[in-house]
């Protein structure tokens, strides 16, 4: 065994970088062959999931639980307080109207169940009858609780019970004991699952990895997979299946590898659970809307995914509106052929008339280059829109694929009952106001359960905390107290403006990551 810390830091360091490229050749070769094995029998449950409260409401659940299934389920999310029932009955309610097939609702402690148990009972006797899912991190219990009476608990392996600590290097036995006390500890939720009837959705989310998986395997693709087998291991020990997996990244390309490499991990164990996709802090308006296709499209047409959530910093109906629209275009860039690659050129010829439906299709087609090819240069034509307009998307898919950056890239998260502050209207103004930094790349987001993590490669962002207040971040170090959003814009201005007179910060922002 090694002693001194120092060389044991080292070594993992080392061992990250091995390890790194090794996933690299793996990933990139697996890419290249067929990647959804269709004929290997999918576990689904034997029995369709009815809406609890109401044993005569049979909800059309079951294809959510094969992932052989053609349709997918439509996710999103409320954002109003938890607490203020009537006001989340009505979001739900809302996105009911718009078509949603399940909803998440956050449950950050032991008053929100009350709250989230007299939102499942208000819903039913208005006999509007849709699975809802109980957001939790950090707290078991809280998980346990909620497990009773809604359809399924998401919970994060990153903070269900290990710690943020990245700065600590675990021994193999350390390691050990960090897993087998997640292990442990969740048992108690599994057996309530099974009483039940509960799914447990593992939300592996890369902003919020924890110190022990981050420290064998660094922040990459790697580290969400291993993070969400070690959830399988947990499962079948306890003999629980009803697992649904989702792993998710600002990153589009780390979330499309991660998710491919989980699969393939699957089938090398005969076993595949359903998933459940989605591109985290995508913001809002085009960029988000086609960040979302191109991460979420992309595997939907390698015939991955069962469940789907397009998150939008901006009123969730929205997002079912554009999943809708994303679920067509699957369907029509599949049957014909609108894309062509020659040359190191992406040529795509999608002559549709709806604009985000537009957008959604392009996303998609770019996504699936991407995965397996070395794109330099994308061209778009459609006789139904300007040349203005064309050259928005193209300069907004460059951008994302990181070919050719012509703006500022921006993160947020959607937000959600646990954001204290009006995120929405921050980020129309960081984005008018800090739209011209084509090297810099700012986060705005709505708490610290993700916010922390998720911004760490940003070069600066804000992070919101309780009653209004936000904080300004230099990379992963707050420089600011909490304060109001105007004083936060002004001192987010002042450190870009002394940091863009430093020659280091006027190379290309992705040189550092």
């Amino acid at each position: 065994m090694i002693e001194n810390k120092g060389i044991r830091v080292m070594l993992h360091r080392i061992s990250h970088v091995l390890l790194r490229g090794l996933q690299k050749i793996r990933v990139t070769l697996f890419f290249k062959v067929p990647l959804i094995n269709h004929t290997l029998k999918p576990l689904f449950f034997k029995t369709p999931l009815v809406a609890k409260g109401n044993p005569q409401s049979k909800l059309p659940l079951f294809p959510y639980f094969s992932t052989s299934s053609p349709r997918y389920l439509l996710q999103s999310m409320t954002n109003t307080d938890t607490n203020d029932v009537e006001a989340t009955v009505r979001q739900i309610m809302e996105l009911i109207d718009a078509g949603a097939d399940l909803v998440r609702v956050t449950v950050p402690g032991v008053k929100e169940v009350e709250a989230i148990h007299k939102i499942k009972k208000n819903l039913v006797e208005k006999n509007k009858n849709i699975p809802l899912v109980a957001d939790v991190h950090f707290l078991p219990e809280v998980a346990e609780k909620t497990a009773y009476f809604v359809e399924k608990v998401r919970i994060n392996p990153g903070n269900f019970t290990d710690k943020r600590d990245y700065s600590v290097s675990f021994t193999e036995n350390e390691y050990q004991q960090g897993f087998e006390a997640m292990m442990l500890c969740a048992k108690s939720l599994i057996d309530i699952c099974k009483k039940n009837n509960t799914i447990i959705r593992i939300g592996v989310n890369q902003g919020s990895l924890c110190g022990r998986i981050i420290s064998r395997y660094g922040n990459t693709a790697e580290a969400l997979v291993e993070s969400a087998l070690e959830w399988i291991k947990i499962a079948e020990k306890y003999d629980f299946h009803k697992i649904v997996f989702s792993i998710k990244s600002s990153h589009v390309k780390t979330m499309m590898e991660a998710n491919l490499l989980l699969y393939q991990k699957m089938v090398e164990m005969g076993r595949v659970y359903p998933f459940h996709l989605g591109v985290t802090e995508a913001a809002n308006e085009m960029e988000g809307r086609v960040k979302s296709a191109i991460g979420i499209g992309a595997l939907m047409l390698k015939g991955l995914g069962n469940t789907f959530r397009v998150s939008l910093t901006e009123d969730p109906v929205h997002e079912i509106v554009f999943s809708k629209l994303l679920v067509t275009a699957i369907q029509e860039v599949n049957k014909n052929k609108y894309d062509s690659f020659s040359n190191s050129v992406l040529h795509i010829h999608y002559p549709e008339i709806n604009k985000e439906k537009w957008w959604a299709g392009v996303g998609a087609l770019v996504g699936k280059w991407w995965l397996t090819e070395n794109i330099k240069d994308i061209k778009i034509e459609n006789q139904h829109f300007a040349i203005d307009e064309i050259e928005k998307l193209q300069n907004c898919v460059l951008q994302i694929c990181h070919i050719k950056k012509t703006h500022t890239e921006i993160i947020a998260c959607p937000s959600c009952g646990r954001t204290q502050y009006d995120i929405q209207a921050l980020l129309k103004v960081v984005k008018q106001r800090f739209a011209n930094y084509p090297h810099l790349k700012i986060a705005v987001m709505g708490c610290v359960v993700n916010g922390p993590g998720e911004m760490a490669d940003a070069d600066f962002g804000i992070i919101g905390s309780a009653n209004e207040k936000v904080a300004v971040y230099k990379g992963k170090e707050r420089v600011s107290d909490f304060v109001s959003v105007s004083e936060a814009l002004e001192i987010l201005q002042s450190i870009i403006n002394h940091s863009l007179s430093l020659p280091s910060v006027l190379t290309d922002g992705n040189d550092k990551r």
